[in-house]
């Protein structure tokens, strides 16, 4: 071996060596923090085409994914990293680990939330690793739940399943790794037991199939949905996790089903909004309407050091004490309000389920606006920052009310999403107003095609084929979500265009 060989190796060592520093050091806190262990591990195999499903429902499963996809592709990687191609949100790739990862050797590609014309392309991608033997790894729900209840499985793994008769290895935390740390916590919690599991592989199909209909991708999705349901639940399955209602202690044979109460919100009470940043709001990002009195914004987690938590409604004054269950939902009991409602403990995502099954969009009166005859206002904000993916015409003197809605041709700049300013955004039943120092523009509801809430409150939107941020502050992003998802899914049933949003 010369010495241009033997450096050359000795870089490739110290490049590997840097790459997987991170991820050691994070097994090593896991199994420290809780008691970390994997199991299945002699399920993936050493060599031979097959697809990666991972599964992220709560913060710690994000690391968990990270370790085990790393630990899997490791030494693939390094000799062939041409024949591993691994999906990621967008977002991460504002990072140089991740950009320079991209950029050498093909690891990685980055998807933009609902954005279905670059997702096919990065499919294609993806069959042509497979065809070569290679290893594809992508979170088919391509998100992280709020709730810690499962998202839809989206069709990328099913299109590549069917086309490529690879098997699958599902790679799935336990559910214990939500309680640990759910998407509305700001901390993990320092209790728990957390265990990664590889599943057995299996196969859509036994052939490849060059044609494949819905139906085909629906069974398919409904196949890989039960597979990760029953290696994170276990025989218990969802309702297990979930938990029964229980009334002081007794479980109730019926569902639950409350009736809004706004006769209780006492107007001598001074509403005052929660001013923390949305990331410290805990339970309230989630219950950002009180499911007792309907009120908006009026929840409030408590936090004492050495107490239980208490969840408390600013506008009706009821009050839930709230109990984390390791390994199944968190639990939310009232302790104070109406009497009858008074001991009702149910899991925090039963809790969720009531805020979306009253959920009705309400009319608000906002003064300076000119309104379509029969629109009505229902959300507005100051100060939000509109934020097109470059590149959009929007940065090149568009001078029409609507914005574009079209990805103007041009290199798409990976997690570049800067500001033409802030403004006042208005949510009507006719469409997104942006109101800015210089310009407004009508975001309308007919021709929105995905609707997203990135991070805790930003709105993303697809417009047309042009994509689009709004950051909202201190507003809760579920709220906003709630608000643009109803509207628009009514407006898209009603026009028969196909709309993708995220769960809410």
């Amino acid at each position: 071996m010369n010495l241009k060989e033997w450096l050359g190796r000795a870089r490739d060592r110290i490049k590997e060596f840097f790459i997987m520093l991170p991820w050691v050091f994070v097994s090593y806190i896991i199994r420290i923090l809780y008691d970390f262990r994997v199991e299945g591990e002699q399920n993936v195999p050493s060599d031979g085409a097959y697809i990666l499903l991972v599964n992220e429902f709560g913060m710690i499963c994000f690391l968990l994914s990270g370790w085990g996809s790393i630990m899997v592709l490791k030494d693939r990687y390094f000799q062939s990293p041409d024949n591993v191609l691994s999906y990621n949100q967008e977002e991460l790739f504002a990072l140089s680990y991740f950009r320079k990862s991209s950029e050498h050797g093909g690891m990685m590609r980055a998807l933009s939330p609902h954005s279905a014309g670059r997702l096919a392309l990065s499919l294609i991608e993806g069959y042509k690793v497979l065809q070569k033997g290679g290893l594809v790894i992508m979170n088919p729900e391509g998100d992280m739940p709020w709730d810690g209840r499962p998202l839809p499985i989206a069709s990328g793994a099913s299109w590549l399943g069917l086309h490529t008769a690879a098997p699958i290895i599902p790679m799935v935390s336990s559910a214990s790794a939500y309680d640990i740390w759910p998407r509305w916590q700001t901390l993990p919690s320092l209790r728990g037991r957390v265990v990664l599991k590889y599943g057995e592989p299996f196969r859509l199909c036994d052939v490849a199939q060059e044609h494949i209909t819905e139906q085909d991708l629906e069974n398919a999705n409904a196949r890989i949905r039960a597979v990760f349901d029953e290696l994170r639940y276990g025989p218990d399955g969802l309702e297990g996790w979930i938990g029964s209602p229980h009334r002081n202690g007794t479980p109730l044979e019926m569902p639950v089903e409350l009736r809004i109460r706004p006769e209780l919100v006492d107007s001598r009470l001074s509403l005052l909004k929660d001013n923390r940043p949305v990331w410290k709001r805990g339970i309230a990002q989630l219950l950002w309407r009180c499911p007792v009195c309907g009120t908006n914004d009026a929840l409030v987690h408590r936090r004492p050091f050495l107490r239980p938590h208490r969840v408390v409604c600013q506008a009706c004054e009821t009050t839930w004490r709230v109990t984390r269950v390791i390994g199944k939902d968190f639990r939310l009991e009232i302790v104070e309000g109406p009497s009858d409602l008074v001991g009702l403990n149910m899991a925090l995502s039963s809790w969720y389920d009531e805020i979306r099954r009253n959920f009705r969009p309400t009319p608000l009166v906002v003064a300076g606006v000119e309104l379509a005859p029969n629109e009505e206002v229902y959300l507005q904000l100051n100060d939000v920052a509109l934020s097109p993916h470059k590149p959009n015409a929007l940065f090149d003197g568009w001078t029409d009310r609507e914005p574009p809605n079209i990805q103007f041709a041009g290199k798409i700049q990976l997690a570049d999403w800067p500001s033409i300013g802030k403004g006042q955004l208005i949510l009507t039943n006719l469409r997104l107003l942006w109101r800015g120092p210089e310009r407004e523009l009508d975001f309308m509801w007919s021709s929105v095609t995905a609707i997203y809430i990135w991070m805790l409150n930003t709105l993303g939107i697809r417009y047309g084929t042009a994509q689009y941020r709004f950051s909202l502050g201190k507003e809760v992003g579920l709220k906003w979500l709630t608000y643009a998802g109803t509207i628009a899914k009514q407006t898209a049933e009603q026009n028969g265009h196909k709309l993708t949003m995220s769960a809410f």
